[in-house]
């Protein structure tokens, strides 16, 4: 069967739609699976697409079962002690068989516990899908969500005009705060206004498109970058590349159209960067440049309607943006008067945030943090770096950055190179805010890498001292993205430096010396760590890596791509290996919870030869493991050590009892598996591995 749901709205921001659908599709499909609709393999499961616009969400699904299966589910009550005492059912036992509907008699005891098995009968996709609908609809986690109707019962991120749903053509109904549902859809707000019925799934994108009204996502993108080639071709150039305005735009409009506009050549002036935030930050105009890459006297703004004249909305396009040129052109004009250097006292009048003192503060303690990271690291310029730190938020003072806060660093650099300052440290200025997002480039020089790490990481203990770090889905201070940060640079750079030595120099700079919070902070770098590692590793490696202590991103990642290398190279017998120290790793733990702590290993003591073996080989191995750990850093060496050790680990398994009655006897054994595995430890926790168990 065949799903058309469709959410009519007041404009949604452009910024909520891809987020929506994304969460739209990912419910639907765990629905249909919770209630048996979705089908069995993947050739049978139900086909989701997903379509927004700025006046709607909609999502076709296709292939939907048209009754779930009836299905018998075990289910677990309480202990049988609790539930049957002196031959009867117990209050317990009554009140499990009434939460599973079925009579006492049907209860039986399994082991320590009471069961049932309970028929459930499978419902059909006309009853199960208009609450899931309804579900999906209240549970959209939209950043900001409002409410309009009278009863102020259900949110949404703009009002909601109409709800359509049908399945097979058929209607289905939904309520949703003062809607409901009806199979009727509407086109473009102002070309078709007019209500029709809500197309079918393999007619829905021409019906709408018929009604001005381009649903698919990626076509009306391709369409908007045509029709600014378009516009931009008929003012002697090429739209500037911009993606990230042209994914705004497509969340705008409906159906697009190009105008090409003009500007006086004066404003020319301008710094490219200027110019562009001017186009694109509040009229998200595309620039236009030539063949060179520069500049024209040009934009294309992209409407949601064709007009009549394009000349009248030509003019109303260029009124506006003159407006703001002249006032960008006056900013930068009157920022030049004041520079960078004199701007630092305006800083102390400027509280970054209440707990964290004032934003010259900080730009003291990101100059000593810095340079400690020049001195851990052996990175960088420290004369650069001072100067850098001091005059890296002096541009927050100007009028411009003041005006478009998306200049931060860019305007730094503009305004230190025309004061002459050093190249090096002007790029920096610009750089230590990169990367700003997932796809962002990265600091090209080591001041501005550095120093973004400093600001980062001040930012980072700053905000979890004052218990600001982040809760679900919201992070106002974007610390998220500050790890992220964090993590890519120092990785790419190869930087070497303890992170726990460096969050503890970052907290003294605060006045601070505490502990916990370092290790909130680097719990938190660590899970924004794994899902980073992800594209290159298993769940379990990446786990089993992160998990052994190191502090050192680039000793982590390098650990990480050996044990791939190693499992790559011989999965079984990297598999078996694994298992014999995931079985020392038990072994150890079970003697710790049962009170155990062996003193030390005494080779006087070993009575097998096996334990002996064991010994002699751990013995031998040892300075080389060392070797290969500390000072090579050679891990693939170290897991070669490892893998001529495991026939000899087997043979000890096989021929000797551990947990030996005798104490001295079972304690040396322990210890001697503590030696082993704390030799090996460094290279991974293999207690995280998902491996088979050896033979």
């Amino acid at each position: 069967m065949d799903l058309v749901f469709e959410i009519g709205t007041e404009e949604l921001p452009a910024s909520f739609q891809r987020p929506a659908l994304e969460w739209m599709a990912a419910a639907i499909n765990k629905a249909l699976d919770d209630a048996r609709l979705n089908g069995e393999g993947e050739a049978q499961r139900a086909n989701i697409s997903t379509f927004a616009t700025p006046r709607r969400l909609a999502l076709i699904v296709t292939a939907i079962a048209q009754r779930a299966p009836d299905i018998r589910k075990k289910i677990s009550g309480p202990p049988a002690k609790q539930a049957k005492q002196d031959g009867k059912w117990t209050k317990a036992a009554e009140g499990f068989a009434r939460k599973a509907g079925v009579p006492l008699e049907a209860l039986q005891i399994e082991g320590d516990r009471v069961v049932v098995e309970q028929h459930l009968s499978g419902q059909t996709a006309v009853e199960a899908l208009p609450p899931i609908l309804e579900q999906i609809v209240r549970g959209i986690p939209f950043r900001k969500s409002m409410r309009w109707d009278a009863l102020e019962t259900d949110a949404f991120a703009r009002p909601v005009h109409w709800i359509a749903a049908t399945l097979d053509g058929k209607p289905l109904q939904v309520k949703f705060a003062d809607v409901s549902s009806a199979p009727k859809t509407r086109g473009h707000r102002f070309a078709a206004p007019d209500e029709f019925p809500l197309p079918s799934p393999r007619d829905y994108v021409n019906a709408l498109r018929k009604a001005h009204v381009l649903a698919d996502w990626a076509e009306r993108s391709q369409r908007i970058a045509q029709e600014a080639a378009r516009a931009a071709h008929e003012a002697g150039g090429v739209p500037r590349p911009d993606p990230e305005l042209l994914e705004t735009v497509t969340g705008l409009v409906e159906e697009p159209f190009g105008i090409a506009g003009y500007f006086a050549k004066e404003f020319l002036q301008l710094p490219p960067e200027v110019l562009v935030s001017e186009m694109r930050g509040h009229q998200k105009y595309f620039a236009v440049q030539d063949e060179k890459g520069e500049l024209l006297p040009a934009f294309v703004a992209i409407s949601n309607t064709k007009v009549r004249d394009p000349a009248v909305s030509r003019r109303g396009y260029e009124r506006v943006l003159r407006a703001r040129l002249s006032d960008g052109k006056f900013f930068f004009d009157e920022d030049r008067k004041v520079p960078l250097r004199s701007r630092l006292e305006k800083l102390g009048r400027r509280t970054f945030l209440q707990g964290v003192g004032t934003e010259l503060e900080r730009v003291q303690r990101l100059r000593e943090l810095s340079l400690w990271l020049h001195g851990a690291t052996g990175r960088g310029d420290p004369r650069q770096l001072a100067e850098a730190a001091e005059l890296c938020k002096a541009d927050l003072t100007t009028g411009m950055v003041g005006e478009f806060p998306e200049l931060q660093g860019a305007m730094g650099r503009i305004y230190a190179l025309q004061e002459g300052v050093e190249p090096a440290v002007a790029e920096a200025i610009f750089e230590h805010y990169l990367p700003r997002g997932a796809e962002d480039r990265l600091p090209s020089g080591d001041v501005g890498a550095l120093l973004g790490i400093a600001d980062r990481l001040d930012l980072l203990v700053g905000l979890f001292g004052l218990g600001k770090e982040p809760t679900g889905t919201a992070d106002p201070f974007g610390l998220r993205r500050a790890a992220l940060g964090i993590l890519r640079v120092t990785l790419a750079r190869a930087y070497r430096f303890d992170m726990d030595e460096a969050l503890r120099a970052a907290q003294k700079l605060h006045g601070k010396d505490d502990r916990t919070i370092r290790e909130r902070v680097w719990q938190f770098l660590l899970a924004r760590l794994e899902v980073l590692l992800r594209d290159n590793a298993q769940p379990d490696s990446i786990q089993a890596v992160l998990h052994t202590g190191a502090r050192d991103l680039v000793a982590l990642d390098k650990r990480l791509a050996a044990l791939q290398t190693v499992k790559e190279k011989s999965r079984a017998q990297f598999e078996a290996t694994a298992s014999a120290f995931k079985r020392i790793g038990n072994i150890l733990l079970q003697a710790q919870q049962k009170g155990i702590a062996p003193v030390g290993f005494h080779e006087r003591l070993c009575k097998t030869p096996s334990e002996k073996a064991l010994a002699a080989a751990l013995e031998q191995s040892r300075a080389r493991v060392s070797a290969a750990l500390a000072e090579k850093e050679d891990y693939l060496a170290a897991y070669a050590a490892l893998a001529e050790l495991r026939p000899v680990v087997d043979r000890f398994f096989d021929e000797v009892m551990v947990m030996d009655p005798e104490a001295a006897q079972r304690d040396n054994r322990l210890a001697l598996l503590r030696a082993l595995q704390e030799l090996f430890a460094p290279l991974a926790d293999f207690s995280r591995l998902q491996v088979e168990k050896s033979s």
